[in-house]
């Protein structure tokens, strides 16, 4: 049996592998989720102005904006002068900077870092530059910890990046600081991004090329309900320091963890240390009720077999002159990438797509911000859609495929950017168009939250084992640049209202063009090597009735959770 074919014995979604993956999916799908969007409820700007002089009214300090509402002026008060008497007097004919701090209008009883820190008028910039550093920090973070996911373990990156955001997230707390605020965030989001990455790729390698889809989409369905519930805990805390420490504490749970989870068996063989393989799978079989091979599990790789009576040794078939799959000595880099060329192909075109997922992704979600009303119902109603989003590309995925499904959401949420570019913000008397605006932005939104669930998904299949989280991570990084991009092309509807949506809905449609030439992967093995990675797109799919190990209908257990209710047919496709 190769490895895709021992978890089919051992019932895929199992007594373990179901305990496993609903413990690591919360812990990385929820907890990173609440990071790093609740940087958007602590850096959030209420109205403000100046503050009343001393013995004057706001009416007689503040001078009122030209606008619609007439709302005070937010960073311009009237001079205040002494009189021929000695008096204070108000000087209208002077405006100077606000000299007596600002006053904010909370709509919804908050508070933010940005009310307590004066973050506003000559320092406005600040909270942004908190965001981006936020957002650097995540592109740390996927390069750092995609490499030491690949040197040291999956399990051990993960856990130890759990731990870390707790210490990190709880220290904040306590922080009145603004340089230490924004260290403080950078290592926030390095760590989420050790934990969102670490967690996606070790539970693709719990499971079966069959069962891989749905533990992937319900991954997604689990990131889209975290980012959802951040709306409920930051509307009934209302203080961003609460809130931090009420989405930091939740992340203690990597030390009880650390006693519960296994390695990743498919990491631990491609490391050469066979027997903790072994030792991980029999246990598996155990919590299963599943009885272990009467002769001890039999790996097939790439022609090479390794017995559990002997671990350590390997036996070639006859007819295989092919190297060993496995290199105990080799240390994958960066580098081997560049060395074949189908795999840095699929590698350049993957991390265009992540670029262009993410900087669209938040890009529309900054476009759709002009909602008006309850701004934590907004942000739930924009998180809401992305849970059907999920759903929908399960099915497309199982049922078509993953190059096809990225193809078709990257060219509708290209073409829905472009169209809602092209609408008129004003009808012809006048009046507003926002609700015309609104519908194909937030079609935008579901589609290319398709599509980054689809990228999620496909970016772990396309590379091979050794350098799996190195390639995953270049292409997160690609994507964290996207996302620090975006709000700098919103920025150009300072010059025209028609150049954000465009940039957003072309570079889509180019991607979803360049992802044809990316290999299907559906329903085939995980490549264990870069021979096996230049050879995707020529492998057969696995039949139900013909896996690759040998294992046959009636050999496969029933038991687990949802693997009858869950099948991923091939005569659905």
């Amino acid at each position: 049996m190769d490895l895709d074919d021992v978890w089919v014995y051992l019932g895929d979604f199992g007594r373990y592998q179901t305990v496993a993956f609903i413990l690591i999916t919360l812990v990385g799908t929820w907890l990173p989720a609440w990071q790093i969007f609740g940087i958007i409820f602590t850096t959030d700007q209420p109205p403000f102005h100046c503050r009343a002089s001393p013995g004057f009214t706001l009416e007689e300090s503040v001078p009122r904006m030209v606008d619609q509402n007439e709302s005070f002026a937010e960073c311009l008060m009237y001079a205040v002068e002494k009189g021929e008497n000695g008096t204070s007097v108000i000087n209208t004919s002077i405006q100077v900077e606000c000299t007596n701090g600002y006053e904010f209008v909370t709509l919804f009883d908050e508070n933010t870092i940005v009310m307590e820190l004066d973050l506003v008028c000559k320092d406005n910039i600040l909270p942004s530059t908190a965001q981006s550093i936020l957002f650097f920090g995540v592109l740390t973070g996927a390069f750092v910890f995609g490499q030491l996911s690949d040197l040291i373990g999956r399990k051990t990156v993960l856990l130890t990046a759990v731990f870390l955001q707790a210490i990190a997230g709880i220290i904040i707390y306590f922080i009145y600081v603004y340089h230490w605020f924004v260290v403080l965030f950078f290592f926030i989001g390095m760590f989420e991004q050790g934990m969102n990455l670490t967690e996606f790729v070790l539970i693709m390698e719990m499971f079966s090329p069959k069962k891989r889809t749905i533990a992937g989409c319900i991954n997604g369905i689990a990131w889209g309900v975290g980012v959802t519930l951040l709306a409920a805990i930051a509307y009934f805390l209302r203080d961003w320091r609460k809130m931090q420490l009420a989405i930091s504490l939740p992340c203690l749970i990597a030390i009880p963890l650390w006693f519960i989870l296994y390695e990743s068996v498919r990491w631990l063989l491609s490391k050469g240390r066979n027997k903790e393989s072994f030792k991980i799978l029999n246990k598996i079989a155990r919590v299963n009720n599943i009885s272990p091979p009467a002769d001890g599990f039999v790996l097939t790789l790439d022609d090479k077999t390794i017995r559990e009576s002997a671990p350590n040794d390997v036996t070639s078939s006859p007819s295989s002159a092919a190297p060993l799959v496995v290199d105990k000595e080799k240390t994958y880099t960066v580098i081997d990438i560049f060395r074949s060329w189908i795999v840095f192909k699929n590698l350049v075109i993957m991390s265009l797509s992540w670029f262009v997922n993410s900087m669209v992704y938040y890009g529309v979600s900054l476009y759709s911000s002009n909602l008006a009303g309850d701004k934590y119902l907004n942000f739930f109603l924009l998180s809401v859609v992305e849970i059907p989003g999920y759903v929908v590309t399960m099915f497309t995925m199982m049922w078509w495929g993953r190059r096809p499904s990225l193809v078709l959401f990257h060219i509708l949420a290209g073409a829905a950017c472009i169209l809602t570019a092209c609408l008129p913000r004003d009808t012809g008397d006048g009046s507003g168009f926002a609700i015309p605006l609104i519908i194909p932005a937030m079609f935008g939104k579901f589609c290319i939250t398709c599509s980054f669930s689809v990228a999620f998904l496909y970016g772990t299949e396309i590379f091979p084992t050794p350098v799996r989280n190195i390639g995953f991570g270049i292409a997160s990084i690609c994507g964290r640049v996207g996302s620090i991009l975006a709000p700098f092309i919103i920025y150009l509807e300072e010059y025209s209202s028609y150049l954000p949506l465009n940039i957003f809905g072309g570079l889509s449609l180019i991607a979803g063009v360049l992802v044809v030439l990316l290999p299907e992967t559906r329903n085939k093995p995980l490549p264990e090597t870069m021979e096996d990675a230049e050879m995707l797109g020529k492998t057969r799919q696995i039949k139900r009735n013909n896996m690759s190990g040998g294992v046959a209908e009636d050999v496969k257990p029933s038991n687990g959770i949802f693997n009858v209710a869950l099948e991923d047919r091939d005569d659905c496709l």
